[in-house]
């Protein structure tokens, strides 16, 4: 069986819940979480923003690296529900034009089209 095709115990899509300030200096606990993803040949990504409270511009650097690793393995990245603040900061530095972001998770996981399977990873950044 081909390696690249998910096998059928495997999500569709994973949520990434995340929790906090989203910046930098959490940066490599972050990318090694997504790549250990990855390499479970995981290709479909949703950053749920409801319980981010900030973040900065390293932080929207963090996700444009994440979305550049995933988009290398042939896999997309959406944004759901940012904060209003958040949303702001997304306008202010033009990452609505890069990313498709959804006020819904159930909009956002309709994008993804028809799903296997979703699982939900919760991130914390301290």
């Amino acid at each position: 069986m081909d390696q690249e095709f998910p096998q059928p115990d495997m999500p569709h899509v994973i949520v990434l819940c995340l929790e906090g300030d989203v910046i930098r200096h959490e940066e490599s606990r972050f990318e090694m979480l997504i790549e250990e993803l990855l390499e479970k040949k995981q290709r479909h990504f949703i950053m749920e923003f409801s319980s981010v409270e900030f973040i900065d511009s390293a932080g929207i650097g963090l996700i444009i690296k994440t979305a550049n690793m995933i988009e290398k393995r042939l896999g997309a990245l959406t944004l759901c529900n940012p904060k209003a603040n958040v949303k702001n900061v997304f306008q202010t530095l033009g990452i609505e034009d890069r990313f498709k972001i959804f006020y819904s998770l159930g909009r956002a996981l309709r994008s993804h089209g028809q799903l296997v399977r979703v699982e939900f990873v919760d991130f914390k950044f301290q």
